[in-house]
């Protein structure tokens, strides 16, 4: 398999290093930045996608300041150019990770490369099926009876915005883990033993992380983090008894 990254970076030191750094990052903003001009020019169909999960519970939402909608669109576009710039991204991660790692870890790159594209997706369609719905049906039922729901376009955005992202990076667990079990950092005996440690982590992050400081909310996201845990651990138990065989 041809390398996916160059020769030479095996050999640098830490300064080329972070040059490489440099311009890979430089590389992916541009492509970022393209995409998301191009997903500007589609802002009305994103619009519709955006405010689907509000159907069912609220029909209008506001503005209160000039720039709110554009600034809105703009958001949007960024964020549908970072999901559809996420293989860029992938790529240049892994390449610039690679040269680290034991050769039989490149071997498999593509394989490594096509497993977190797909969990970076399952997670954006979690977070926009089953987790926004579950969210905003409870906070805004909660507040039925009380105040009359009036949500801002940029505020909605914002909450919808973070809610991907945050479904996206969490269903990447269990390709860090396999990732690092790979590579020779982590192992499944230790996260096994320091299980509830990682649970009680887990769950002050799914706190830090949720937009709303409601338990309903924190559980949406903790229970697949803790799910997905467990689907690393065993990830790492497999890729170890491989390395084991082929050793």
């Amino acid at each position: 398999m041809k390398k996916i990254y160059p020769p030479e970076s095996s050999n640098m030191n830490v300064f080329g290093h972070l040059e490489e750094l440099r311009k890979r990052l430089i590389i992916y903003l541009v492509v970022l930045v393209i995409s998301a001009i191009v997903m500007f020019g589609c802002g009305k169909h994103l619009i519709r996608i955006v405010l689907s999960p509000l159907n069912d519970i609220t029909q209008n939402l506001i503005f209160i300041h000039p720039t709110e909608v554009f600034v809105s669109y703009i958001k949007i576009s960024l964020l549908a150019g970072f999901i559809i710039s996420f293989p860029v991204l992938l790529y240049h991660a892994w390449a610039f990770i690679i040269p680290a790692a034991p050769d039989r870890a490149e071997k498999s790159s593509l394989l490594w490369m096509m497993f977190g594209l797909i969990s970076f997706l399952s997670g954006i369609l979690f977070s926009y099926y089953i987790a926004l719905p579950a969210a905003l049906n409870f906070l805004i039922q909660f507040g039925n009876g009380i105040a009359e729901a009036q949500i801002t376009m940029e505020k909605y955005v914002s909450f919808f915005i973070l809610f991907i992202l945050i479904g996206g990076i969490i269903f990447e667990i269990p390709v860090t883990i396999g990732l690092l079990t790979k590579i020779g950092i982590l192992r499944s005996s230790v996260m096994k033993k320091k299980r509830h440690y990682a649970l009680v982590i887990m769950l002050i992050i799914s706190a830090v992380i949720t937009p709303t400081q409601d338990i309903i909310n924190m559980l949406v996201f903790a229970l697949p983090m803790i799910l997905l845990f467990e689907i690393g651990i065993l990830f790492s138990t497999i890729i170890e008894r491989k390395n084991i065989k082929k050793s």
